[in-house]
């Protein structure tokens, strides 16, 4: 019996779920840790729910705070393991007015013929950036990444120590609740409603993991992204009003 109906009816996720139980069934024969490629939050979302995974499975992207990330799999305790297969890039645009963003520097990858589950998360700034990247192709990114659009760069792997670790600040938010919806709306800048509408359509994350429940009761340390507008972290509540709103400290990755 196929397992996989049990976790979802989309034949992309089922395709997943099995790629990852022949890497279970490999390492279990091999006794080696595998790796899967990177995975969106969604997928990881999905795996994590697979019972028949628990114990087997485990997620690495190069930082803590990494959204996109390998599938670690590993059958047995005294498995031999080489590590994460992942490789961090950092590269410099020639031109010094230039204005680059995580999708020109996507798009120039893929426009390589590179699969996104090769590429992890990319952290872009002006006219420099870093990524990740599956050893597997890292030796063909070093000798074919040569320009994000018409811009040449000049690109060099890094130590993962070398990474430049996201910028966050502080923000204050006044809120009636610690439910998800009323969290996002104001850390966003957008209407409770519209908050709702993001959540259910599965595009906000929880720790990584996409939570569509908008009633979901965040606590101090969660982080949540929401696609397309960015990504906090709940630092705690700092006081409550006389009419009971909470006035909570969170610090926004920027």
């Amino acid at each position: 019996m196929d397992f996989t109906v049990k976790y979802t009816a989309n034949n992309d996720e089922k395709i997943l779920i099995r790629k990852i139980n022949d890497l279970i069934r490999q390492s279990e024969k091999n006794y080696a840790a595998l790796y899967s490629g990177f995975l969106s939050p969604a997928e990881q979302t999905l795996l994590s729910e697979v019972e028949e995974f628990w114990g087997y499975i485990s997620f690495s992207g190069g930082y803590a705070d990494a959204e996109r990330r390998l599938c670690r799999v590993c059958a047995n305790e005294y498995a031999a393991d080489d590590g994460a297969p992942l490789i961090l890039y950092s590269l410099k645009t020639t031109d010094s007015h230039a204005q680059i963003s995580h999708r020109d520097v996507l798009g120039s990858l893929m426009g390589l013929g590179i699969k996104r589950e090769m590429v992890g998360d990319i952290m872009a700034a002006d006219t420099a950036a870093q990524f990740f990247c599956h050893a597997c192709i890292a030796d063909f990114v070093k000798w074919n990444f040569k320009k994000i659009g018409r811009y040449p760069i000049n690109l060099q792997q890094s130590e993962l120590s070398e990474m430049t670790a996201p910028q966050r600040r502080p923000l204050r938010i006044n809120i009636s609740s610690m439910r998800l919806d009323c969290i996002c709306a104001e850390c966003f800048d957008i209407s409770r409603t519209k908050a709702a509408e993001s959540i259910k359509k599965g595009s906000v994350t929880v720790n990584w993991l996409v939570c569509d429940n908008n009633a979901k009761e965040i606590k101090s340390g969660d982080k949540i992204a929401m696609r397309g507008k960015g990504k906090v972290e709940i630092v705690g509540i700092r006081g409550i009003s006389k009419k009971g709103r909470l006035f909570v400290d969170v610090l926004q990755y920027v």
